[in-house]
């Protein structure tokens, strides 16, 4: 382990400053989303405070993904036309953008790698979760699957360092890129990830995702269902080659989330059959 490089993380974290931000509005709605009593109006009144991130919803409302056919002109529009969640799910897109579409340096991700990955992760962990007869997660899955790697944004310069020792562990124990990381250098890119959520003040079940998506078998029991989506989404995007990096060939699926899916290999077949579609589905969200 190399120890100047553990403090220099250790002191980022301790720094929130130094750590991505989104906007306000993000956590804000997630929170409110949550509220049974919530109004439409209110949501509505707090996103139409940030006129950028309005713009950019209005124009994912409008997307071939999530539009409904109909053209919406307003956030009161979108809300009724699409639903809170929906809504919901694409506040997150346009907040988190700018923090994940960048280019990932140590992981050898151009720019738009990570976004294009993240946005296909999910995607895919949307139709899991509607494919498992888990749709009240559904658009938990969408979210945690988007931010799942945002980890990622910290640690890259720090992997670019020490890429050759963690790739080398790697093929000399048959052990995860995720493992490595934290044998290396102290940290993987699933704590960083945890801590940048804690900044943005997310609830706990994203954090959940966040911090356990390689490993979902060490997720509290609570969330272990959800993790596990993201997880075989996550797992089947980097074999399907969507955003593979440096690390992209050091994942595999998890036993514990095939059976606490209940995953059959007639259904993982087809997920994997179908990433050209689950492809260009995220690409109509970029």
């Amino acid at each position: 382990m190399h120890a100047h490089i553990q403090q220099r993380i250790q002191g980022i974290i301790n720094n929130l400053d130094q750590l991505p931000s989104i906007p306000d509005v993000a956590s804000k709605v997630l929170t409110m989303v949550n509220d049974p009593d919530i109004s439409f109006k209110a949501i509505a009144e707090e996103i139409s405070k940030d006129q950028a991130i309005t713009t950019n919803i209005l124009k994912l409302c409008n997307s071939a993904y999530f539009s409904k056919g109909k053209e919406i002109s307003s956030i009161d529009r979108a809300i009724v036309t699409l639903g809170i969640k929906e809504v919901k799910d694409i506040v997150i897109v346009a907040a988190t953008r700018e923090v994940l579409n960048k280019i990932i340096v140590g992981y050898d991700l151009a720019r738009g790698e990570l976004w294009k990955h993240g946005i296909a992760v999910a995607v895919l962990s949307k139709k899991i979760a509607i494919m498992k007869n888990k749709k009240a997660v559904a658009d938990i899955a969408f979210t945690g699957g988007i931010i799942h790697d945002v980890g990622k944004t910290v640690l890259a310069l720090f992997v670019q360092n020490t890429f050759r020792e963690i790739l080398e562990l790697t093929q000399a124990r048959q052990i995860p890129f995720a493992q490595a990381e934290k044998e290396i250098m102290g940290f993987d890119h699933q704590e960083i990830g945890e801590k940048i959520l804690s900044k943005w003040k997310f609830p706990e079940v994203l954090k959940a995702i966040v911090r356990h998506h390689h490993e979902p078998e060490k997720s509290p029991a609570e969330f272990l269902p959800i993790v596990s989506i993201v997880h075989i989404a996550n797992t089947l995007c980097l074999m399907a080659g969507i955003g593979i990096g440096a690390d992209g060939l050091y994942h595999e699926l998890s036993d514990t989330a095939i059976k606490t899916l209940g995953l059959s290999n007639r259904e993982l077949e087809e997920l994997y059959r179908d990433m050209p579609q689950i492809l260009d589905q995220a690409t109509a969200i970029l």
